[in-house]
């Protein structure tokens, strides 16, 4: 056995796979990579843009625009929605809120951004802060699994 094969043996967690330290080495050990045909590239990521149109189902299907994109706590961004009407519903905590400004953070394991998928929300009276995520003041969590549509790309 040449000494490549035993670095890779070594790598790749010895005989029974797996991951050495925590870290993922390869594509091919990557969750769920395991599945795919041989050879298979990962799907493109969706990313939101500025502009586009998105339908946010809460208690009902609220329509909004993209309008700015903030960094996240982890690796996605999070999303500033501008609604077409004033949203008034109430907190998860039952207080009553009202705003026309959405934050979106993706949901789902990984948490990333789909063309459709769930994402935790916060509403907001005034348009969101910009200072760094840790700094931010929080908009009010109305909801925490709520599901969206970026539709066509209208």
């Amino acid at each position: 056995m040449s000494s490549s094969a035993d670095r890779r043996l070594h790598e790749s967690g010895g005989p029974d796979g797996g991951t050495r330290g925590g870290y993922i080495d390869s594509f091919e050990n990557m969750p769920g990579a395991q599945h795919q045909p041989f050879g298979a590239k990962p799907p493109k990521a969706f990313v939101p843009a500025l502009g586009m149109s998105l339908d946010v189902e809460i208690e009902a299907s609220i329509a909004g625009i993209v309008c700015d994109v903030l960094s996240g706590p982890l690796h996605e961004a999070a999303i500033v929605v501008k609604l077409d009407h004033e949203l008034e519903t109430k907190t998860q905590s039952g207080r009553p809120v009202a705003g026309s400004w959405l934050v979106l953070e993706p949901g789902g394991s990984p948490a990333r951004w789909r063309r459709t998928g769930t994402a935790s929300i916060e509403l907001w009276s005034a348009l969101p802060s910009t200072d760094p995520w840790l700094d931010a003041h929080p908009g009010s969590l109305i909801n925490a699994t709520a599901t969206y549509d970026f539709g066509d790309g209208r």
